[in-house]
């Protein structure tokens, strides 16, 4: 797991973790890099290869506090 979602908002976070988890993507909900220095706290690291999945899901459910990718 190589790449990490962030959130402003942690519902959202949540919110697409459990849709990840339910389609049986590999992730994990993590605390974001104090080194990113922005978001909710809360983001999702993930294999580069599934980010098309990712951002199926941030549209599933509709994250709006979703703030962008980062190599972890």
């Amino acid at each position: 797991m190589n790449t990490i979602a962030v959130f402003r908002v942690r519902s959202d976070a949540i919110g697409v973790y459990k849709h990840l988890q339910k389609s049986r993507i590999a992730c994990a909900l993590v605390s974001t890099p104090s080194s990113l220095k922005m978001g909710c706290g809360l983001s999702i690291v993930f294999s580069q290869t599934v980010v098309g999945r990712v951002s199926e899901a941030i549209q599933a459910v509709r994250a709006n506090g979703f703030v962008g990718y980062f190599p972890r």
